[in-house]
């Protein structure tokens, strides 16, 4: 009996921390030439693959996540988003607006940093290194 009590503790205190780490935000880091988004379920986007960016006060709405994690309101990884199909989501649904990036091939990509006045920063340092790498 106690041996499954203490296992019961271990796999709690597993899925806690694996909880924490991925609610964690990462950071967005802009290069000269590329996006990068680091982490489990991270992505790097060359500028010059971005058709266009916007900001949109309302995520559609998120169907199944297909690969990534998905914990209250943290999405990261790839989602079935409705109207759109299949995106990719780095962002906490609690802190609008959302960053939506179109890709020459089409994919979609949505970000956020927790508050607006980051997320605004992003965008338009986004815009600028698109604009400069075309």
């Amino acid at each position: 009996m106690e041996i499954s009590i203490i296992i019961v503790i271990i796999i709690l205190l597993i899925l806690i921390l694996f909880n924490r780490y991925q609610g964690r935000r990462t950071g967005i880091i802009l290069y000269e030439d590329y996006l990068n988004i680091p982490g489990m379920f991270g992505l790097t986007v060359d500028y010059r693959n971005i058709f266009n960016i916007d900001i949109v006060t309302e995520m559609p709405n998120i169907g199944m996540r297909t690969y990534g994690y998905y914990f209250i309101s943290v999405c990261k990884g790839y989602f079935i988003i409705e109207d759109i199909g299949n995106a990719y989501l780095n962002l906490n649904l609690k802190y609008a607006p959302y960053i939506r990036i179109i890709l020459e091939n089409n994919a979609c990509i949505f970000i956020n940093l927790n508050n607006e006045k980051d997320t605004t920063e992003l965008f338009d340092n986004l815009v600028h290194m698109t604009l400069k790498n075309k």
